[in-house]
């Protein structure tokens, strides 16, 4: 008995070749534009993210040594003092100096008329200053307030009766389009403990 055998095999068309390419073509496409898609959403994630890191930071640099205020003797260099361009003070989280070792430091709101630019600069004693924040026009400035009341604009208040060495908290206006108001509640003790020399009386001979 004799089996008939065919070698002959049959091959695509040159239709089906051609529908095949186009189908992979089209997916390739919505595999590149879904890739696309998710470096995008990635890419604008990630700049969110570090802006709002750059913004913390920033706004933690700004308020930390505020926030870390301590008074000072009325005789020492550390006694508090602001008004609505300029604060100085002492503090426990300076930005150059020990961390906890208290500190002389002040911060001041200065404007630039040919720049029309206004500039937050640090100062602190036996370093160079440095330039905190910087925003277009003539716009900033501190305040203060105590135990109640309303936001002062200098520190101690004038009509205040035994107002508090140190205020309680601190408020920045300012010009950036983030966070353009800081405002800093002050940790430490609001009241220096007075010394013998410090009563009425002074010392005793």
């Amino acid at each position: 008995m004799r089996i008939a055998c065919s070698s002959s095999q049959k091959g695509f068309t040159l239709l089906e070749v051609i529908v095949v390419l186009l189908i992979s073509s089209l997916i390739a496409a919505i595999l590149f534009q879904g890739l696309s898609l998710v470096l995008d959403i990635r890419y604008r994630v990630i700049n969110t993210l570090t802006r709002i890191e750059t913004i913390g930071l920033q706004s933690s640099i700004m308020t930390s040594p505020l926030r870390s205020m301590i008074p000072d003797h009325t005789d020492e260099p550390g006694v508090f003092a602001g008004d609505a361009k300029r604060l100085k003070g002492l503090t426990l989280s300076p930005l150059h100096g020990t961390s906890g070792a208290p500190t002389a430091f002040a911060m001041e709101l200065g404007y630039n008329l040919t720049d029309d630019e206004t500039v937050l600069t640090y100062y602190e004693m036996g370093y160079d200053s440095v330039i905190l924040a910087s925003w277009t026009g003539n716009i900033g400035n501190f305040s203060y307030r105590g135990r109640t009341g309303d936001w002062e604009t200098s520190w101690p208040p004038r009509n205040a009766d035994k107002p508090l060495q140190v205020p309680r908290t601190v408020r920045l206006d300012t010009g950036m389009n983030q966070n353009p108001v800081q405002i800093t509640r002050v940790m430490g003790p609001h009241n220096r403990a007075i010394r013998t020399q410090d009563l009425p009386f002074g010392t005793s001979q």
